[in-house]
């Protein structure tokens, strides 16, 4: 904490000092003041200038900063196609279960879909989860979801998608904020930012601090609870710092250097589960900006460290006692690369786009396990490494103003190598197992064809097809894992996910204040990677062991065939006095269709993809006032691939007003989850229920410089 302090005044006294330049000059009373002008420096590759047939769903800066919800995943949840593999969001969440998918595809713990943080990748290098608390929602200017796999430009591993977040750091300048917050649940969240410009503007420096910490919630349900279950709480410290520079008053060759840093502890709702974890990141970014007429290009080098750590339980049946199961020490990992992307006119209609990613990633998980007579017994060191070179090309044909064609394909070449298994006493360090796995190639072809038809400026239909694929992340391939009774083994041998899919869409405005939304769409998925459970106890098994009564043991498996379609409808109303009425639904229709190792799943729902999801959102922005009120809806989903348990559905509503004061400071008041509804998250053989956050209240301010 002292680190970032510290930090946070070097910074102070940086942008401080870049605003001295500016002389203090006397006005008369009647003066009216205005804002210094805002440099908005954008960039040909950043999430808001992909192709139009590909735009997906853009939230903007206004809507997540007047958010009521705290993180960043709970306010995408807003967006129906969005899912996290679990209901509980990522303040009080392990973060194992943070993977993230978009509408088409299922959830899985390691995402099925990419996240990129102005242009850098940000999954996780080890598990390909998502780190959602790092990032502060005042910080970001947009966030954009495109839906659809074998999005050639935006990154590999894009089975359902990409997430393209900016900040607001590097479109925006000159600002500087604080903000901080307090509840009932939260005992506070405070963040700085800014971005300032000096030398005529040619060069920015930056920076952001950020702290939340969660006072936390009970995360079984209240009639299952016992005296082991306390309040799953959390603390998560961030800092992102950097400069860019442009190399002429022209602004068109910039390079960016920029470091981000974070680290949490968190409660997992027992006395003795908990983890933490550690980020550091660094990331040079050098770029040629221009007009569409002319060629641009787009150069990263980064690099990622983390390390994690948490110990997981096992609690008795009737939630009196708890005993560790395992203690995952230390999980370190890296993953740098160099991304290269060009943009290359043709013509006066075509637009090319290609390039190249290099990244190599390697991660090992260290762990106690075989918990007997108040000591571990055994530890497990499991882990390899990751080379994946992809070549991408995307064309994008404009003949007229009402037609937009566009066609990419990317081609990825992963190899897995060093992966190792070893297990042996502690006691003695004689060796119980060792594994060596063969190293493999996987070379993965991704496609995708769009088409976008205006025949009018209110109406645009668009259709497209693709093919995605997704690799298994190290995690998935050389780590197992019990968390309480359910043991689950690795799989060095698992195949690459595919997705095969098209797409229908269309926008119309028929008049100047509504717009209407559909979109319909059909994805078939071979060799999804899912926790088949092929074990049930009490009894010693090959592999996993001693299984008691109560527990399951599962491996990762592909299933050869599963199918997920789906139809979404919305509508966007503008009313009077400033309002904003948002509306969507989707149904989702998701099926296993083929699965040599455990038949009786075919025809069984996806785990975690609920039938129905919705939402109404109203925005309101009058004089001095703003508010915000969303009501959303999930229907029942289940919680395991065999369709035993069923989680309920529920309807929460969230609400913020914001009121400002003068032109430099917001004060707001907001509320999740309002009714006190209800949400469950996990349902187990012992009879235990978990359940999401509780109502919560929350009240601060924002105070602009």
């Amino acid at each position: 904490m002292l680190g970032l302090l510290i930090l946070g005044l070097l910074l102070c006294a940086v942008s401080a000092a870049a605003q001295i330049d500016t002389p203090e000059v006397s006005a008369p009373a009647s003066a009216k003041f205005t804002l210094p002008p805002v440099t908005v420096w954008s960039t040909p590759f950043s999430a808001k200038s992909v192709a139009s047939s590909d735009s997906g769903t853009l939230i903007p800066a206004k809507t997540l900063q007047n958010a009521p919800q705290t993180t960043l995943d709970n306010i995408l949840r807003d967006t129906t196609g969005f899912r996290l593999f679990r209901r509980t969001d990522s303040i009080a969440a392990h973060p194992t279960t943070q993977g993230v998918s978009l509408g088409n595809v299922g959830p899985n713990g390691a995402s099925r879909s990419v996240m990129l943080i102005d242009g850098v990748p940000f999954n996780d290098p080890f598990g390909g989860w998502i780190g959602w608390n790092r990032l502060l929602p005042s910080t970001l200017s947009s966030v954009r979801m495109i839906h659809g796999g074998g999005v050639s430009p935006w990154g590999t591993a894009s089975l359902g998608g990409v997430i393209a977040v900016d900040s607001r750091v590097l479109t925006d300048a000159p600002f500087t904020f604080i903000e901080a917050a307090t509840g009932d649940r939260l005992r506070h969240q405070a963040g700085l930012s800014f971005a300032t410009d000096i030398q005529q503007a040619r060069t920015r420096i930056f920076g952001t601090l950020h702290e939340t910490d969660f006072r936390g919630y009970k995360v079984v349900r209240k009639d299952t609870r016992g005296p082991v279950d306390v309040r799953a709480d959390s603390r998560q410290q961030s800092f992102d710092a950097g400069i860019r520079h442009a190399f002429s008053d022209a602004r068109d060759w910039q390079i960016t250097l920029r470091t981000q840093g974070s680290r949490e502890q968190r409660g997992n709702g027992t006395p003795l589960a908990n983890n933490s974890g550690e980020a550091l990141d660094f990331s040079m970014r050098l770029t040629r900006e221009s007009d569409p007429a002319e060629c641009a290009t787009e150069g990263i080098l980064f690099a990622q460290r983390r390390n994690f750590q948490s110990v997981f339980t096992s609690v008795a049946t009737d939630r009196k006692s708890e005993s560790l199961s395992l203690d995952q020490f230390e999980v370190p990992s890296q993953q740098w690369g160099w991304i290269q992307r060009f943009r290359i006119p043709i013509g006066d209609t075509h637009q090319l786009r290609t390039g190249f990613e290099f990244t190599q990633r390697k991660g090992v998980t260290e762990e106690r396990f075989s918990y007997a007579g108040g000591n571990f017994t055994k530890q497990r060191e499991a882990g390899g490494r990751q080379s994946t070179v992809a070549v991408f090309l995307h064309e994008t044909w404009r003949p007229n103003n009402k037609w937009e064609v566009s066609t990419g394909t990317r081609l990825d070449f992963q190899r897995d190598f060093y992966g190792s298994l070893r297990e042996w006493k502690i006691a003695d360090g004689s060796s119980t197992l060792t594994r060596n796995f063969a190293d493999r190639t996987q070379l993965n072809p991704q496609l995708s064809l769009a088409s976008k038809w205006s025949p009018s400026h209110t109406l645009d239909c668009t259709a497209s097809a693709y093919f995605g694929a997704r690799n298994p992340t190290l995690n998935e391939l050389y780590r197992p894992y019990r968390v309480g009774n359910l043991i689950t083994i690795a799989n060095a041998e698992l195949k690459s996910e595919k997705s095969l899919g098209t797409e229908w869409s269309l926008q119309w405005r028929p008049i100047a204040k509504t717009l209407l939304r559909a979109r319909a769409f059909v994805n078939q998925m071979s060799d999804a990677i899912a926790n088949l459970t092929l074990r049930r106890g009490p009894g010693t098994f090959p592999d996993w062991g001693v299984i008691p009564a109560g527990g399951t043991g599962a491996r990762r498996e592909n299933i050869e065939s599963a199918s997920v379609c789906g139809l979404e409808c919305g509508i966007e109303q503008t009313l009077p006095l400033g309002l904003t009425v948002n509306a969507s639904w989707l149904a989702t229709r998701s099926r296993v269709e083929r699965c040599t190792l455990q038949s009786s799943l075919e025809g069984r729902r996806l785990p975690q993809v609920p039938v129905h999801q919705g939402n109404i959102r109203i925005q309101g922005d009058h004089n001095s006032w703003n508010w915000t009120a969303t009501l959303r809806y999930v229907g029942g989903q289940f919680d395991d691939d065999s369709n035993q348990y069923r989680l309920s559905s529920y309807i929460t509503l969230d609400a913020r007003v914001t009121k400002r004061i003068g032109e430099r400071l917001d004060v707001f008041a907001s509320v999740e989850n309002a009714f006190d509804r209800e949400i469950q998250t996990r349902l187990d053989a012992s009879g235990s229920i978990g359940v999401g956050a509780p109502r919560m209240c929350t009240a601060g301010f924002r105070k602009s410089f």
